[in-house]
């Protein structure tokens, strides 16, 4: 998990197995609490979620206290610029980051199949306020979570915020993706970054915008060409929520 200060500092904070009984059911996503007691040690993760060299663990001796603070702002978000990305700046790709846009493109729902294992995927074009474009692909429950908002948007702007996402490059450009374990979508969230998002991108839009679209073609995407070298099964959106409904029907 990460934790952060009312000034935005942001440290990463770990819970082992030993003792997470003790605070699994005290931590509760979005509150407030006051920590103590510690150990402090070099953040040796693979997945850095923060650039801080230092991380927290927790022991039988941390303390935990919710408290209530009006005046705490609820900035959870650390939104990376699209211009980050698009323009090739280097980006180490074992950092996870946040990015936001609205959704005006997707691919059919694809599988992957390795081994035994079969995951799905499909690949979603963001667009920021300033109509700067980002490709990213949504893995799994991100799938699972964002059709029924593409199914039923009634043009109204799908807005999602990728939180803890990596960064891929492939061919010189730049794409992101969910990993599997750390990542969580946010689709059309009620916080404020992601409101004063929508407010910009409502001001910037005019009678051409973009209307969402689903995409034939997957030659736009870098991560389809990967998977060429593999196995994949094509299933259409609809397809998909059939198999949903038989499946826990």
């Amino acid at each position: 998990m990460t934790r952060f200060l009312s000034e935005g500092d942001r440290i990463h904070a770990s819970i082992g197995k030993s003792v997470l009984h003790i605070f699994n059911k005290i931590i509760n996503e979005l509150g407030l609490f006051l920590m103590a007691n510690f150990i402090v040690c070099q953040n040796k993760e693979r997945f850095n979620t923060k650039k801080h060299r230092l991380m927290l663990t927790f022991t039988q001796r941390t303390t935990v206290a919710e408290t209530i603070d009006p005046l705490f702002p609820m900035n959870i978000f650390e939104l990376r610029p699209y211009h980050q990305l698009i323009n090739k700046v280097d980006v180490n790709e074992s950092e996870l980051f946040d990015v936001i846009g609205e959704i005006i493109n997707f691919s059919e729902v694809q599988t992957q199949k390795q081994g035994e294992i079969t995951r799905k995927y499909m690949d979603i074009e963001l667009v920021d306020d300033e109509r700067n474009k980002l490709s990213a692909t949504f893995w799994g429950e991100f799938v699972d979570q964002v059709i029924p908002h593409l199914l039923s948007s009634n043009n109204q702007p799908i807005i999602v915020v990728m939180q803890l996402i990596k960064a891929h490059k492939f061919q010189d450009s730049y794409s992101v993706r969910n990993t599997w374990n750390t990542s969580k979508l946010w689709i059309n969230p009620t916080f404020p970054q992601p409101e004063e998002f929508k407010t910009r991108l409502l001001s910037v839009r005019d009678s051409c915008f973009e209307r969402l679209t689903q995409t034939i073609s997957q030659q736009s995407f870098s991560f389809s060409d990967e998977l060429q070298k593999g196995i994949a099964e094509v299933k259409t959106i609809s397809q998909l929520v059939q198999s949903m409904q038989v499946r826990y029907g």
